[in-house]
């Protein structure tokens, strides 16, 4: 998806992932693509001027995962333009990563409170902010510790969310925390300038919504025809092959029929056979 110079997207074990219904609104963009139970994913975003500082928030299921800066190409020439988040550290040694996973929906009346907490329950959304740079120093990244995690959820069967999917953390793996860009500064106005939403659901769930397309009858049609003419083929090679045991069975009668006169020539006369004659001489 595109907003201006920014554009988002979501790579699902490394490969980017279709998006359907994309919609566009002033400075929003949302669309939806479909989960896969135990596959991770990156949220990826580029930024193609790099004009001014901004800050990217990375938001999944209602949750904060993560805050990235990039600074202005004319300050800071030589840093990246493009960013993939797919992970979350979970100290200064280990890190997550992300992965969609299966909601576990329960009729207990215990989780009635989770009917309204569930409602951002199967969007990744990144907030695009403008930021004002105060100092950047370089720096082992600190993890900070009390930000929420992703954990397997129950809801409860009021949320409509049987059959969907949210994300969880991966298993925990050791990665040395990084040296990065500490950016002191603030963010400049009220609402982000560009805000991509990916809504997520099973693939199965999209095609019953209509949200996947189903191959038309066009396409159905076409699939027909090349089906019937591989048929017509297959049935000319049939022939051809046919035609061929044929033509090799002749060849042999031919070349016995030859054998049988030159041993009746042996018995009544001597004479040399030339060197590309075709008889074969099986005499000792």
């Amino acid at each position: 998806m595109h907003i201006d110079e920014y554009s988002a997207w979501i790579c699902i074990e490394g490969l980017a992932t279709p998006v359907y219904e994309v919609k566009r609104e002033s400075n929003s963009a949302s669309c939806w693509i479909a989960s896969q139970i135990g596959r991770k994913f990156s949220v990826n975003w580029y930024n193609a001027s790099r004009q001014y500082p901004v800050q990217a928030t990375v938001i999944i299921d209602g949750n904060v995962c993560d805050n990235h800066i990039m600074l202005d190409a004319q300050r800071y020439p030589n840093k990246p333009s493009g960013v993939g988040i797919s992970y979350a550290r979970t100290s200064d040694w280990t890190r997550r990563d992300f992965q969609f996973s299966s909601i576990l929906v329960s009729d207990d009346d215990s989780y009635l409170d989770t009917v309204q907490a569930s409602v951002d329950i199967g969007t990744i959304s990144l907030q695009i902010w403008r930021i004002e740079v105060q100092e950047v120093v370089s720096e082992t990244l600190k993890h900070r510790y009390g930000a929420p995690t992703l954990d397997d959820r129950i809801v409860h069967e009021r949320s409509k969310k049987a059959g969907a999917h949210h994300v969880t953390y991966g298993d925990e793996y050791a990665s040395p925390a990084p040296t990065v860009d500490m950016v002191r500064g603030r963010t400049i106005d009220t609402t982000p300038i560009a805000t991509f939403t990916f809504k997520y659901r099973p693939y199965d769930i999209l095609l019953a919504s209509d949200i996947i397309p189903r191959p038309s009858s066009t396409q159905v049609k076409m699939d027909e025809k090349t089906a019937a003419k591989i048929k017509r083929l297959e049935n000319r090679i049939s022939v051809l092959k046919t035609q061929a045991k044929l033509s090799g069975t002749s060849g042999i009668q031919k070349n016995s029929a030859k054998q049988k006169s030159a041993r009746r020539a042996k018995g009544r006369s001597s004479f040399s056979v030339p060197l590309n004659a075709d008889i074969i001489d099986l005499t000792l």
